[in-house]
């Protein structure tokens, strides 16, 4: 029998509000939470929720983690906002912070509100280089939601439909991604030579060969999950260095900590020239950044608009508890932590795709994993029509889950226990077997996000 939602009259009259008067994705049913605390949610009604999104990847400790929380109000009695042409001594250590865990000579941060902005920033600093005007990305990566960054992403989708005019001219998506399930040859070394062959030949012909940068997500999270080998990393720093091109590192996915490493690179032994940082980074504020070596910022400053700011970068606030936030992280080694958890969670994931032909393959590192969900094995078919049923029901079990297209991440915040862990899975078989049983029996996954499949089905609601 198919379980349904119950909400009070309360929850249904700020749903509909929420509706009309606030313009925004929004998944299915609108479920409005007034709480969190560690993995847990809590909507209006009263109910818990285990966040496995750590609030868009931006949580690694959680909700409402005690140290952070303090800190907001220390600081908030302090010192909250102040002139961007001015520094305070929260800002100053969180970037000396930020450059101490990172290799080479990566030791100047650009801060930035947005990681659409800490990408454009990195895209300036490329373009102010050498005077070359183009920017290369790699098919399925997503950069961001601002005008250039937008141009950078190709994850297809309504977010770039209309666009054209408006979007930055000077780019070329002409990376070939290493997507090994879904590669034209089973040979994972055969596809790393023929998809950085392939790469460079799109360089060489369909570019100006002005390459300023190349920029991308070492791990291609919103295309996929997509892991690509040492190899393929490798390799496409090899031709950044040919093409005496900048390498830029989008991060904003991945650090601190997610993927078992500091820095989602580190798996890859290779260094960038620029990395971006957001989302997890920021412990939910609006503090994100770029960040390069001396040499590059001298060759770049008092070009191209750099060094950028606005009126809200480093503010005060922002930047202590982002501070505090990365001290823990390091002081609790949580990257080792998601490193441990993370084989955890894969292994079990394994087993629901060992019991379950819906799932074509489970992707990712560390705390961070991707089910591809598909028609059957054989054909690997995408299927997003079963994904947002897992999705549903999952919420119905009380996860919260992130689902674009017939992908669902698996992100918990990096404190979740063993026994959360255990709770989580197990909830999310019960998902999967009703969304295996044909519930609910009507979808719509067009309102739930700008990334979403055209491919849908009118969604009635099983909600009371």
């Amino acid at each position: 029998m198919e379980k349904s939602f119950s909400f009070s009259n309360k929850h249904h009259d700020l749903m509909a509000r929420d509706a009309a008067s606030v313009l925004g994705w929004r998944y299915e049913p609108r479920i409005i939470f007034n709480k969190g605390k560690g993995v847990i949610l809590t909507d209006v009604d009263g109910n818990d929720y285990f966040d496995m999104s750590s609030g868009m990847m931006s949580l690694p400790l959680g909700h409402s983690h005690p140290e952070l929380t303090e800190e907001i109000k220390e600081q908030a009695d302090r010192f909250v906002h102040q002139s961007s042409w001015y520094s305070n001594p929260w800002a100053i250590e969180f970037a000396e912070l930020i450059a101490s865990t990172l290799p080479g000579d990566l030791k100047l941060v650009n801060f930035a509100v947005t990681g659409s902005e800490a990408n454009e920033i990195a895209m300036r600093m490329a373009l102010g280089i050498a005077g070359k005007f183009e920017i290369c990305t790699v098919v399925r990566g997503l950069h961001g939601g601002s005008l250039a960054a937008e141009a950078m992403t190709t994850v297809g989708g309504a977010r770039k439909r209309g666009l054209g005019p408006l979007s930055v001219p000077a780019r070329s998506n002409c990376i070939i991604p290493p997507f090994y399930y879904r590669a034209p040859v089973d040979d994972r070394d055969e596809w790393d030579r023929i998809s950085l062959q392939l790469s460079e030949e799109m360089i060489e012909y369909a570019t100006t060969q002005e390459v300023g940068g190349i920029m991308v997500e070492p791990i291609m999270v919103a295309g996929g999950m997509i892991v690509p080998s040492k190899r393929w990393l490798q390799g496409l720093r090899d031709i950044a260095d040919r093409w005496d091109a900048l390498l830029i590192f989008d991060e904003a996915q991945l650090a601190p900590g997610r993927t078992g490493k500091m820095w989602g690179f580190e798996h890859f032994d290779v260094t960038p020239d620029i990395v971006t940082f957001g989302k997890g980074m920021s412990a939910g504020m609006p503090i994100c950044g770029a960040v390069t070596t001396p040499e590059i910022a001298e060759r770049v400053s008092g070009r191209n608009g750099l060094p950028w700011s606005g009126t809200y970068p480093q503010d005060p606030l922002l930047s202590a508890v982002a501070l505090k936030q990365l001290k823990v992280v390091l002081r609790d080694n949580l990257a080792g932590r998601a490193a441990r958890l993370g084989e955890v969670m894969r292994g079990d994931l394994e087993g629901l795709k060992e019991r379950h032909e819906c799932i074509g393959d489970v992707r990712g590192k560390g705390l961070y994993h991707m089910l591809d969900i598909v028609t059957d094995r054989d054909s690997r078919k995408p299927d997003a029509e079963r994904a947002e049923r897992i999705r549903y029901n999952a919420l119905l079990e009380g996860v919260v889950l992130i689902c674009v297209k017939n992908y669902i991440r698996l992100c918990p915040p990096l404190i979740i226990t063993d026994a959360e862990l255990a709770e989580i899975i197990g909830r999310l078989e019960t998902a999967i077997k009703r969304a295996e049983e044909g519930f609910p029996t009507t979808t719509n996954i067009s309102s739930s996000s700008s990334l979403a499949t055209n491919d849908h089905h009118e969604f009635r609601g099983h909600q009371t």
